[in-house]
């Protein structure tokens, strides 16, 4: 699933869509400045999805993505083990996580998504680093990370720095689940134009799949109501298609073992959440 997909909220003024809008293709048309995803080698893209993200993105793939996680891996747990969610976006499935009986912490690139996250789980201590470099003064019983938020990853060098800074963090047998996007999701995904509309925000997204270079990037301009104004954001969000074989012996170079992969469909999610959607489960050797 795209997670930049949007749908029309409610019923919407039209009126106001058609004036944003028409701003917006106006300004596009014309060049504006769109904001770059990394800053100080920090993948903080997400900054200013923050607030749409946690209102409205992901609730669908987190109702659907957590009975894999507790099948696959919160069932290899004793209650209370402690767990860290990688990439834990504004915390509302590492909220879950830690409703369902398990010490849970997170960590994100994004301090915007972790404000969000800090509100929606405030007994969880969360971390604003990057998987690729984070150090944390803890090792885990087990690792997630979910809504293929690895797929943000550029490349495979940095995704095998990501796998070794996971495995430092875990104990020896310690299981670590992921998903990632195949190349057929993002063919059938990334090649679209959609919108959110409520009566704060318009949030205008146009997806594109690179074929050749194995890179989707996704173009979003926010407009969001301040009083009787509306403030524009332009942003793009990046993913890369890691090809599994590759995924698989990074994850081998790292210290895991026991590589285990499942198609989402198999394991319940519907065609709108699981299509071409891959969990890996590995164990830390």
């Amino acid at each position: 699933m795209n997670p930049y997909l949007g749908v029309l909220q409610g019923n919407p003024r039209k009126s106001r869509f058609r004036e944003v809008v028409n701003i917006y293709l106006y300004d596009t048309v014309n060049g504006g400045k769109r904001r770059s995803g990394s800053e100080g080698g920090m993948n903080n893209e997400y900054d200013p999805l923050a607030a749409i993200y946690d209102r409205y993105w992901a609730r669908e793939y987190h109702a659907a993505a957590l009975p894999v996680v507790k099948k696959l891996l919160l069932s290899q747990l004793r209650s209370g083990a402690s767990v860290l969610d990688i990439c834990c976006g504004t915390g509302r499935f590492t909220a879950a996580v830690r409703d369902a009986g398990f010490r849970v912490a997170g960590i994100d690139a994004s301090q915007e998504m972790l404000a969000y996250a800090r509100r929606n789980a405030p007994d969880v201590e969360f971390t604003w680093t990057d998987v690729r470099s984070f150090s944390l003064k803890a090792r885990f019983d087990a690792a997630y990370s979910v809504f293929e938020s690895l797929n943000h990853v550029p490349d495979m060098g940095e995704l095998s720095a990501a796998f070794g800074r996971i495995r430092k963090h875990l104990k020896r047998g310690a299981p670590f689940l992921f998903d990632l996007n195949r190349e057929e999701a993002f063919l059938a995904q990334w090649n679209e134009t959609n919108a959110i509309v409520d009566e704060e925000y318009v949030c205008v997204t146009r997806s594109e799949y690179d074929e050749e270079q194995r890179r989707a990037a996704c173009d979003v301009t926010v407009f969001g109501r301040e009083k009787k104004n509306w403030k524009r954001s332009d942003f793009t969000l990046r993913q890369t298609c890691h090809e599994i074989g590759a995924v698989q012996d990074a994850l081998s170079q790292s210290g895991f073992g026991d590589i285990a992969l499942y198609d989402a469909s198999d394991l319940g999610m519907d065609e709108d959440t699981g299509y071409a959607r891959t969990f890996f489960l590995a164990a830390a050797k």
